[in-house]
């Protein structure tokens, strides 16, 4: 009798051994999210960072981070999972963070699900088990944006916005015939670079443009993300008259001061550089000397004489050079008839190196340089609707052009 109540005690302890072995291999941890949060209610769409924290200690087999669906948030995790290992409870513990950037999409409060982290373990002679550690749920107050931007305008909310603006040249010392190349780069901390706007509009009467596809790129940092974006045209004056290009404003929201801000890239003068040159010399013209004028009567004399004597042997020389019909006029012909709009434009520019003073009063036509303005717009343009002007009677506008202008040199000599 004793011999089967020791028996019967011996399996008890063995089998509450086994449980107590069990339980002490079975992992430990927990799951947990944080929300940075503005010390205002946030507005529908501003960017708030999560943070997900997972710590569990255990002999892990499987991990997997289960995230909800969060219907009431746009969201875009930021960078790559991290690990680490931390002090808790008195052991050396793996800690997991995930960092999400989440936007609300209305107004009220929202609740982000609980993130769940399922893991399987191995314990002493049962194989592998499965667990699931899950994050209570988080609730967020979010209040409308209404008065803050215009309707249908984007909301760019942001840490910090710089824009900077370079032309290449200077939009006011463009070669003749040529264009200019402008970039607007916009820099936006604690947004990702699709949050950008869209290509501004860049439109103004006397400038033809032609817009490149916007570059993005999202850079991460320690404090947050960094948006960049890059817009690029192609800007050419339409004619002779300098023509001027509008402000580009961007306005965003500044979540440090909580109120809106604007960035402005400001209004530039665009003119090809001869244009420059004559409105100096006008400039010039227009202004009272310092001086009497009678002991300047000499030196202007002398001036004049000269002056008229250089414009006599310019007008002869821009004669000769209209006179003998340059090859590129033939060129132009041919790319008329042949239908070809990319080497009729390319010979026109060749005429214009030729001559250009009698381009200039060649193109200065408005038959003439309307149709040019519309063939550039054709070639260089975004609209694959568009279709070119015609070439042929386009040719011949330009050749007599070139002659009436041989004609009134020689009338004048």
């Amino acid at each position: 009798m004793l011999l089967r109540l020791a028996l019967v005690l011996c399996l008890a302890l063995c089998s509450f051994a086994r449980v107590a072995a069990q339980e002490n291999d079975a992992p430990v941890g927990r799951v947990e999210i944080r929300v940075e949060l503005p010390a205002e209610t946030p507005y529908v769409g501003e960017p708030l960072r999560l943070v997900l924290r997972s710590a569990i200690r255990g002999r892990i087999l499987l991990d997997h981070i289960i995230q909800p669906s969060l219907v009431d948030f746009d969201w875009q995790q930021f960078g790559v999972d991290s690990s680490s290992e931390e002090m808790i409870d008195g052991f050396w513990t793996p800690v997991v963070e995930r960092v999400l950037m989440i936007y609300p999409l209305r107004a009220g409060r929202l609740t982000i699900p609980p993130f769940t982290r399922r893991i399987a373990y191995r314990i002493e002679e049962s194989g592998k088990v499965e667990a699931e550690y899950a994050s209570a749920p988080f609730e967020i107050e979010v209040r409308a944006r209404d008065g803050l931007a215009p309707p249908g305008e984007s909301f760019l909310p942001a840490k910090s916005l710089r824009i900077s603006d370079a032309w290449e040249p200077e939009p006011d010392k463009i070669p003749f015939g040529e264009t200019a190349r402008r970039t607007v780069t916009v820099e936006a901390e604690g947004v990702t670079a699709d949050r950008l706007p869209p290509l501004p509009n860049f439109r103004a009467p006397g400038i033809i443009t032609f817009a490149a596809p916007v570059e993005r790129r999202t850079i991460v940092t320690d404090q947050g993300p960094i948006a960049r974006a890059v817009y690029r045209w192609s800007v050419r004056p339409v004619s002779s008259i300098s023509a001027f290009a509008p402000p580009i404003r961007i306005a965003w929201f500044d979540i440090a001061t909580r109120r809106m801000r604007e960035a402005v890239a400001p209004e530039r003068r665009v003119a090809f550089i001869e244009a420059a040159r004559e409105r100096a010399a006008a400039r010039l013209r227009e202004s009272h000397g310092l001086l009497a004028p009678q002991p300047l009567i000499a030196a202007l004399a002398s001036f004049v004489a000269t002056a008229a004597l250089v414009f006599l042997l310019a007008a002869a020389s821009s004669e000769r050079r209209l006179a003998r019909r340059p090859a590129a006029l033939g060129a132009l012909r041919r790319a008329a008839r042949a239908g070809d709009a990319a080497a009729f434009r390319r010979a026109a520019s060749q005429l214009a190196q030729a001559d250009r003073a009698g381009w200039r009063a060649v193109v200065t036509r408005e038959d003439i340089g309307a149709q040019l303005a519309a063939l550039d717009a054709f070639l260089y343009g975004r609209d694959s609707a568009a279709s070119p002007p015609a070439l042929a009677p386009l040719g011949r506008a330009i050749a007599a052009g070139w002659a009436r202008r041989g004609e009134e040199l020689r009338g004048r000599g």
